[in-house]
């Protein structure tokens, strides 16, 4: 029988990379591990104005104050999905409502009491 141990030696350097096919092969070789780093840069959240529009939904004026609710129930939203321009300008909106519904509250109260102001004038100057 002829001896054909050079021939598998000769086929082992050809498949494998040089160090398995010089003998110093590892059962177990290192795990390749990926890192992913997140780098978390948002801009923090702009005013919610959540509590202006409650306060102003209960005691002023209800249409107002519940878009006011809706627009700063919007903030968080869009804030929370990384918005910040849509949060920037619905809180901006929040604002709006809920200062257009302080003054519309105010304006009201404040003609009310003008109209019984004077109706008390008027009833008891007679």
């Amino acid at each position: 029988m002829a001896d054909t141990s050079w021939q598998f030696e000769n086929d082992k350097q050809q498949i494998l990379p040089p160090a398995y096919s010089q003998g110093s092969y590892d059962a177990n070789p290192p795990i390749q591990t990926q890192t992913v780093i997140h780098i978390n840069n948002a801009v923090p959240a702009p005013p919610d104005y959540f509590v202006f529009s409650l306060l102003v939904t209960i005691f002023c004026c209800l249409p107002f104050g519940i878009v006011g609710l809706v627009k700063s129930s919007e903030v968080r939203t869009r804030a929370a999905m990384g918005d910040s321009d849509g949060a920037l300008q619905s809180s901006l909106s929040a604002k709006k409502w809920a200062y257009a519904g302080l003054i519309t509250g105010l304006a009201i109260f404040g003609a009310v009491i003008l109209f019984y102001v004077l109706l008390f004038v008027i009833v008891y100057s007679y």
